[in-house]
């Protein structure tokens, strides 16, 4: 069963500062108005550039696979493997 994120927050707030708070608002506002097409652009060319600098390997993508995947169904689940494949794929 999914964790409950909002449970996490909870649990976490006090480990959140408002640095932090800043940056992830500024992230949503950012991406909230794209559509699908274009989230996943803009994912594979992030991939690529941080691929390129030596900051985004295969281990690190499955480390943060492993940390969502308690939070997400089965169908997001599959979601996030086939984009993590998609990605370590990726040139």
């Amino acid at each position: 069963m999914p964790r409950d994120l909002k449970q996490f927050v909870n649990e976490n707030k006090n480990n959140i500062n408002a640095n932090d708070t800043k940056i992830y608002e500024d992230l949503i506002n950012k991406y909230k108005d794209m559509n699908q097409n274009e989230l996943m652009q803009n994912l594979f060319s992030e991939a690529s550039k941080l691929k390129q600098q030596g900051k985004l390997d295969s281990a690190s993508l499955n480390n943060m696979k492993n940390t969502l995947s308690p939070f997400l169904n089965e169908q997001q689940k599959e979601m996030l493997n086939n984009l993590v494949n998609a990605i370590n794929e990726q040139k």
